[in-house]
Parts: structure tokens; sequence; C-alpha cells
């Protein structure tokens, strides 16, 4: 196996490998250039080079919290062996961040903010991009619901799944309208807009994992391969709706958040706006909806059944949460 991993470097980027050793995201490999981690790449090239330009842009902007990856012997910012993509980055010593930690937590959302404030600018044909396409999102998803509902009428016999559908379609169907009014009425058609006009772009998975943290206790993102054009405020959602899972994040901590991520960047109560419709719209229940009846069931009920319970769980202490906000920002 190491014989592999010598002709990647060699062939790919023209290095010597001394020694290497494994861990769970990477290969630690000495060469004669200094140390180097070695990842596998699930993504195709395309998406590769829009990560590399991403993280390029964004150190050409000032921040500092990210590696730019390696350029191979083809140019190319990975280089594919047996049709597997592989890139190269100076290996950086990383541990998994405590998010039950308030100062990593603040840590965490100050990194993001500070982030936002140097991702624009970026130039990439055929990059991919949600600017804009929220409300187009938040209908289809909501016409999925109901094709999925008029779909167990019909068929009449109802299992676990069906039954907790019918009991909750009344509920998830109105909080993804109120989500929609809101988003309509949040200014966030101007968002877009500047965007645009920025070019902006955002992590599209901000979380742990796609960010770590260094032994000094600084935050530093590890990987963005799902990067995309949108705006910043998609960012700020999506790391709040997993935040929010936590047993100990309530309205206080999130409104610290808010308030937080304010203190470095531009962001006004139409931001906000936008932060709360996103997360006011189901979007795990409509998954589960769609991976349960729109994908061949091949998992047992009682397993699914409970995925469901905790998601309507959670779904509810979200809406609490949004419910008290006002009170705190």
């Amino acid at each position: 196996m190491d014989e592999i991993f010598e002709k990647i470097l060699l062939n790919g980027y023209g290095l010597k490998l001394y020694s290497a050793r494994r861990t769970r995201t990477c290969l630690i490999c000495h060469t004669d250039m200094g140390i180097m981690a070695l990842k596998k790449q699930p993504s195709d090239g395309l998406m590769i080079s829009f990560e590399a330009e991403g993280r390029k842009q964004l150190l050409i902007n000032g921040f500092e919290g990210i590696n730019k990856f390696i350029l191979s012997t083809e140019d190319l910012p990975y280089y594919t062996y047996s049709e597997q993509n592989y890139t190269l980055e100076p290996y950086k010593e990383l541990i998994t961040p405590d998010m039950d930690c308030e100062e990593t937590l603040l840590k965490s959302v100050k990194t993001l903010s500070l982030m936002h404030n140097a991702a624009h600018g970026l130039e990439f044909e055929g990059g991919k991009s949600a600017l804009g396409r929220l409300p187009e999102m938040f209908e289809k998803r909501s016409g999925e619901l109901k094709h999925i509902r008029k779909d167990i009428a019909r068929r009449g016999q109802y299992d676990v799944m069906d039954m907790i559908i019918k009991t909750h379609y009344s509920y998830f169907l109105n909080r993804a309208g109120e989500a929609l009014n809101s988003l309509k009425q949040s200014g966030y058609d101007d968002i877009v807009r500047r965007s645009e006009e920025k070019k902006t772009f955002c992590h599209n998975s901000y979380k742990s994992g796609g960010f770590m943290q260094t032994p000094e206790g600084d935050i530093f993102i590890e990987n963005m391969p799902k990067i995309a054009y949108d705006i910043p405020c998609w960012d700020l959602a999506f790391f709040l709706r997993r935040m929010m899972k936590l047993p100990d994040f309530g309205v206080k901590q999130t409104a610290m958040v808010l308030n937080e991520y304010g203190k470095y960047t531009d962001f006004d109560k139409n931001d906000i706006s936008v932060v709360k419709a996103v997360i006011l719209f189901p979007w795990k229940f409509m998954s589960l909806c769609n991976e349960y009846y729109n994908k061949k069931r091949n998992y047992c009920l009682i397993p699914a059944a409970d995925r469901f319970s905790r998601c309507i769980e959670a779904s509810v202490n979200e809406e609490s949460i949004l419910s008290q906000l006002d009170k705190y920002i």
C-alpha cells in the first residue's frame, strides 16, 4: 500500500516519501519538502478545483485559517490515481473541537464571520450556485410532502410511518408555509442581489469536521467540499440548526451566536430574518419523508420511526427557541 502513496507523491507531486502514518482523515507524509497531508477526495475534479479556488480566494482576501492545495505536476489541485482523486496540503495538527465549551463555540462563530468577510470575489465557471433558490426549494419540498400525503390517503392502509405523517402533516406543512412567508418579508432578494454583485460563496457544511481546532485553541477550516455561491446567512443558519440539537443549547445560546457573529461582519435585522426563516423550515422532516417514500425502502420500520420521532422533538425545540429569540437580540 505504501508503494501506491510513494507513486502518488513522486509522480503526482514530485516529492520523495520517507515515512507515513494514517489518521482518520488523511495520510501524514514525511517528504523531502516537509510534512504533508495526503487526502482521498470523494468529489470530482470540478468540485475539487472549485474548492481550491475558494481556498485561494480566502487567503488572498486576508483569511488565514485555511490551507491551499498543493498543485500537482499536471498543474492541477488534485492528482488522479486509479480513478481516485487525491489532494495534498501542508500538514497541520488539529483536534476535534468541543462544541459544548462556550469559548470554543464563540471562536467557531468568530471564524465563520471572518471567513465570510473574505468569501467574495471568486470567479469560477461551473461552480455550484444556490443563490436565490431558497423560495424555490421551500416550495418544492412542500409540494413533495403534499404528494406523499395524497399517496398515503390513496393507499388507505397505514403502517407506522404513514401514521406519523398523517399525525404531523399539518404542523410541518404550516411551518413550511410560515418559513416561506418569513423569507419573502425578510429582504432576502436584496441580500441575494448584493451577494451576486460581490460573488460571495459559503462553506455550505460548517460543522465540526469541516472545521477543527489547533492545539493552541484556534479554529482552522479543515475542508470545504460542498463550497457554493450563496449568501452567508445560509452557513450561519446551517451551523445553528446543528447546534440546536445539543441538549443544553437554547435561546440564550442562539442569541449569543447571532450577537457574536455580528461583531465581526455586516449583519442586520434582514439577515437575522433570513437565518430564522431557514431554521424554521423543516428540512430534516422533509428529507426523511423523501428518503422513506421516494427511495428504495431497505430498512426496518422501527428504526425509521425512531428517526422521525427524534426529528419531531428537535423541530419542536427549534420552534420554541425561535419564538423567544426576539427578547435576546
